[in-house]
């Protein structure tokens, strides 16, 4: 397709389309089936659904409230949950958008996409640890609060040609706006204006983690042009670029500097520093180093411990444990973590259920486990 074409795939008329909706409504429920928002709304789906289209297509659709609550792993962070039928709603929109936008974004960009995922980029990460002598690391400040509305929406719009689409669009933008002043981070020579701009988008939506991506898929474009061997890899607002010469490197930190000023962020600055691949690179819940399996952090191993104090002050259920432990356990096989995952053996045995391990040692899937029988 061209890209006249291309801008015509995410119409409203799409989005609402019957197969769309009911799509985005499988989607929405996946692992939400017994929480009783998700129940009223499958007793009733034909009709709710029909309403959403008729409210979608006559514009008169509008999101809910938000409902928050913090979460302390592995930082504090204030999530915004939608109403589980706007979640309908985003899935709609990026069951279309997504295709759309995420045919521009480069090898390299690892987060929300069908076919990556953190997996796929802890294995780039090892591959170019082992490649190169030095690491420039990059973390953008207070990402998600700081994305500015006007800017994403313009470049939306390049995407998007349908006034209708564009029009939802605006409306979950506006559902949604940073207020906490020690979120906010402002670029030099702002004055008032510039500080009201609003900005932010709500850490538990759909269409959060779709537009974060996007809105940095220009600097992607920037460092490919930049980079003589495309030795970077980002995963969300998670960026490393290799290269064995500091000076290049240091010259590429001001690039991203002023990609990043032209979208209104900034860099994270205690926490963007060069690094020798040698002292060890964290990434996405491990630490590399060269020739080395990567090693677990030590924020991983605290939450291996959070879980037994839990389960010793019968904080926590064994089954939501179990369920827990299996997770991490897969997680942590791409590491060197042979003695953890000995300790959850361990205290697999100690609640007196069925082992985590095998003689070959595998974790047995928690399906062949006697509590969930």
């Amino acid at each position: 397709m061209n890209p006249r074409q291309i801008r015509r795939v995410c119409s409203l008329e799409a989005i609402a389309a019957p197969e769309n909706l009911w799509l985005a409504a499988r989607k929405a429920r996946r692992g939400k089936r017994r929480r009783p928002d998700v129940e009223d709304f499958e007793l009733r789906r034909e009709s709710e659904l029909a309403l959403l289209r008729e409210e979608l297509l006559s514009g008169a659709w509008q999101p809910g409230a938000y409902h928050f609550f913090e979460i302390f792993e592995p930082k504090r962070r204030v999530i915004a949950a939608a109403p589980y039928r706007d979640r309908v709603v985003h899935h709609a929109l990026c069951n279309l958008l997504a295709p759309v936008i995420e045919r521009r974004f480069v090898a390299r960009s690892f987060s929300c996409q069908v076919g990556k995922g953190t997996t796929a980029a802890r294995e780039c990460c090892r591959r170019l640890t082992n490649r190169h002598r030095f690491v420039l690391k990059c973390d953008v400040a207070k990402f998600f609060p700081n994305i500015d509305h006007a800017i994403l929406r313009e470049r939306l719009a390049e995407w998007v040609a349908c006034p209708g689409a564009l029009g939802l669009i605006d409306r979950i933008l506006a559902s949604f706006r940073t207020t906490d002043p020690e979120l906010l981070r402002t670029l030099p020579g702002d004055g008032e204006r510039e500080t009201a701009r609003p900005r932010g988008l709500p850490i538990g939506n759909l269409t959060s983690q779709l537009w974060g991506n996007f809105i940095l898929d220009a600097l992607d474009h920037r460092l490919a042009e930049a980079e003589r061997h495309g030795a970077s890899v980002r995963y969300t607002d998670d960026l490393l670029i290799f290269g064995d010469d500091k000076a290049r490197l240091w010259a590429m930190r001001e690039v991203v500097v002023e990609e990043l000023a032209r979208a209104r962020l900034r860099l994270a600055e205690p926490k963007s520093r060069l690094l020798a691949t040698r002292e060890g690179v964290p990434f996405c819940g491990f630490r590399f180093l060269p020739g080395l399996r990567p090693r677990v952090l030590g924020t991983t191993k605290r939450r291996f411990e959070s879980r037994r104090f839990r389960w010793r002050r019968r904080r926590a259920a064994v089954v939501e444990i179990l369920r827990g432990t299996f997770a991490w356990y897969q997680f942590s096989r791409e590491g060197n973590t042979a003695g953890l995952r000995r300790a959850w053996a361990n205290f697999g045995y100690r609640l007196q259920f069925s082992s985590f391990s095998q003689p070959g040692r595998h974790l047995r899937p928690l399906r062949e486990l006697r509590v969930f029988a």
